[in-house]
């Protein structure tokens, strides 16, 4: 099928990318934004079942006007120094004319006596926004509130900034669209630099920025229409991750058939061959046999990544199955663009595509010839060496630690950052986000009802104060603030109202409804469920990227042996980031999505080398090498495709290193390790000794063309080492 695919675009290159260029514009004209269908609100991803959305859906109904995005104008003096009566009836005027200002998007800008810390030094606003964190309207509303308030301050001596869930959206958007822009560019850089010095082509390294940047767009645009067509929301992480997957795995794949391609004219130019006896040119002939071996291997690599992906989609956590769409459309469409598009680009170029040094000539020793000739002779000293280290760093993987707080992520210097920095330091650091407890009757409460809540939720450790209860305009639903002592991103918050306030509010008042909601609650249930969503996708990817193996390997031993090494290559990177952001950087803990991504990355992406390495293995192996000789072909030839594919997709991931964002910086340490692993250690040594140790019985049941016994085959050959 490759092959046929492969003869096609190379007769009709034109005909190809001009039905790509036509497709592409199409879809970038009249796809909707993706920015459209991008949010940050972890409520909008979780099941209405569970509690916190419950709790939304009540405060909705019975306190609209409080139960949406929410701020806090915090005031202090620039000196630091206690508030004055003049001070604070300063702040006080400023709630006044920030209310009277009808600025759009707000519902109402208060304060009080209550307003006022303990200390004397600091002053809470509170602010209620139209509609939910995220909305546009409430999104408009931010940066007016924050300039007003700092003009009304003008001369005073005060100063002020805004936090709270709004505030907190809208930066968090404002920093993954300045992480979108910061990865995209050293993204470029990397594979300009490395391209350039692997093939020493410029040609060879504009091309996939050029090729794999149109289909940005594309797989953007489509997963936008998917979006809008299915109704549904996608986190503000997809869009980064879209770049690095696409011009990582994208690369990935260019690379995988540039080697073989060169390899093949390498080896025509050596027999002397320029034409083939079917009237194709030397270049022509070249493409094809290399489309139609490494297609087999770049089709399996993709639907390796897409089924692992796809296992998202099973998970309740909106969050994670909405990444399933945008990343499958996005390896589907590079699957199919290294088929068609890059072999049409690389036909209408023919031997220009390597000027200006053409494609070389075989190195006669290379350090990736050393290694397969030694794995030959010795593979269970690399078998061995290589798995000493990996279960060393996995050692460290129990020790993960989680965390929750999504405002810790954000630079230090984003302005609701500092501003909860400002707070914290005078009031309870549960003030930032309260703690809403809902109590819902089918007829009017009773005031006196609610007193024994109160005081239970008042007695709870690590309560810091509880607000009396809010009656609805219908009497029938009562809302309850309780102040927490501790952050409530942090786990001791999560654990507190997971387990004592829902156990001390529930059931509490005879004949009524008590629910627990506000961010704490939700970010609870996105912990619980992200459980239960890794229990279920682990295996889940783990059988489909096995099952996948099989019919790529035709074997049952070889596919357990690498999904035995891609699984140690995902504990051994979740226990290098616990050593390098827990024990060496001091972190308090990592971003709670962290290990189900990383293991969707490393795993699937990670296969690809495994895939190609395997391939070559089996390739040797049933064309009449022994076990230990094909681990030296397939060592010395795939090797160098291998660690220059990696090299370059860690490091693309590492670009994401330069964000600034937390959980961006330890996802691309984690997937940029993983990749690592997996390119120079996993499938250039671990797997190739596995194979060497194991002979025969890793391909079982496949068998060689030739007779006799695999390990006494046909006899390595000097000539083979490209």
């Amino acid at each position: 099928m490759f092959a046929y695919i492969a003869r096609t675009v190379v007769a009709h290159p034109w005909r190809v990318i001009s039905a790509w260029v036509i497709a592409a514009v199409a879809v970038v004209v009249f796809s909707p934004s993706l920015d459209d269908f991008t949010t940050g609100n972890q409520q909008s991803f979780l099941p209405s079942s569970f509690e916190s959305s419950e709790a939304q859906n009540i405060g909705n109904e019975y306190f609209p006007s409080l139960s949406g995005a929410t701020g806090s104008v915090v005031v202090t003096r620039a000196d630091g120094a206690a508030l004055s009566s003049t001070d604070q009836q300063t702040a006080l005027n400023l709630a006044t004319t920030l209310q009277n200002s009808a600025i759009p998007g707000v519902v109402s800008v208060q304060g009080s006596q209550e307003s006022f810390s303990a200390d004397g030094k600091a002053a809470a606003l509170q602010v209620v926004f139209d509609g939910q964190p995220g909305d546009e309207v409430a999104d408009s509303a931010v940066p007016i509130v924050r300039d007003d308030a700092q003009k009304g301050l003008e001369g005073t001596g005060l100063v002020s900034g805004l936090t709270g869930n709004a505030a907190i959206q809208v930066d968090t958007t404002n920093a993954y669209n300045n992480a979108d822009r910061v990865i995209t560019i050293a993204t470029i850089v990397i594979i300009l630099s490395l391209l350039s010095l692997i093939f020493r082509s410029p040609i060879i390294a504009v091309l996939p920025v050029v090729v794999i940047g149109a289909v940005l767009a594309v797989v953007m645009g489509l997963t936008a229409v998917l979006a809008d067509v299915f109704d549904f929301e996608v986190s503000t992480t997809l869009q980064p991750l879209l770049v690095v997957v696409l011009f990582g795995i994208g690369t990935d794949y260019l690379v995988f058939l540039l080697f073989r391609y060169r390899e093949r004219l390498r080896q025509n130019a050596r027999d002397g061959s320029a034409v083939s006896g079917n009237g194709l040119s030397e270049h022509q002939e070249s493409l094809i046999f290399s489309v139609g071996v490494v297609g087999r291997v770049i089709a399996s690599s993709a639907l390796t990544v897409v089924a692992a992906f796809a296992a998202l989609l099973l998970a309740r956590l909106g969050s994670l199955a909405t990444l399933a769409p945008g990343l499958i459309v996005a390896v589907s469409v590079m699957l199919v663009t290294a088929l068609t598009l890059i072999p049409a680009v690389f036909t209408v170029l023919g031997r220009h595509l390597f000027w200006p040094l053409g494609p070389g000539s075989d190195s006669p020793r290379t350090p990736f010839a050393s290694i397969g000739s030694t794995i030959g002779r010795h593979p269970a000293v690399f078998a061995a060496a290589v798995g000493v280290v990996l279960i060393a760093l996995a050692a460290f993987a129990p020790g993960y630690k989680s965390t929750y707080n999504t405002l810790g992520e954000l630079p230090s210097d984003t302005p609701s950052q500092q501003a909860y920095d400002t707070l914290s330091e005078s009031f309870p650091a549960g003030a930032l986000s309260p703690t809403l407890v809902y109590v819902v009757a089918p007829d009017p409460l009773d005031p006196n009802s609610l007193t024994p809540l109160v005081t239970s939720l008042s007695q709870v450790q690590g309560v810091s104060s509880v607000t009396p209860p809010q009656l609805s305009q219908d009497g029938q639903a009562a809302l309850i603030n309780v102040i927490l002592g501790d952050d409530p991103y942090t786990n001791s918050a999560l654990d507190l109202v997971e387990g004592p306030i829902r156990d001390t509010a529930h059931g509490a008042v005879p004949g009524a409804q008590v629910v627990v909601g506000g961010e704490t609650s939700t970010f609870a249930d996105v912990r619980a469920q992200l459980a239960a969503d890794t229990r279920l996708v682990f295996p889940v990817a783990g059988i489909a990227i096995a099952a996948i193996l099989a019919l790529l390997l035709l074997a049952v031993l070889a596919p357990l042996n690498l999904l035995l090494c891609v699984a140690l290559t995902f504990v051994a990177t979740l226990g290098g980031v616990v050593l390098v952001f827990l024990h060496g950087l001091g972190y308090v803990g990592i971003d709670f999505s962290i290990p189900i991504v990383l293991y969707l990355f490393v795993v699937a992406i990670g296969t690809d080398y495994n895939i190609l390495l395997a391939s070559r293995l089996r390739e040797e192996f049933r064309g009449g090498y022994n076990s230990r000789d094909a681990a030296r072909i397939a060592v010395s030839n795939d090797a160098p495709t291998v660690a220059a594919a990696g090299l370059i997709l860690a490091l693309t991931f590492a670009s994401l290193t330069l964000t600034g964002l937390d959980n961006l910086v330890q996802l691309g340490f984690g997937v940029a390790t993983g990749v690592a692993i997996a390119a120079f250690a996993m499938a250039p040594m671990l797997v190739p000794s596995l194979a060497a140790l194991e002979g025969r019985p890793f391909w079982w049941p496949g068998r060689q063309r030739s007779t006799g016994d695999s390990d006494n085959g046909r006899q390595f050959e000097p000539t083979d080492v490209g």
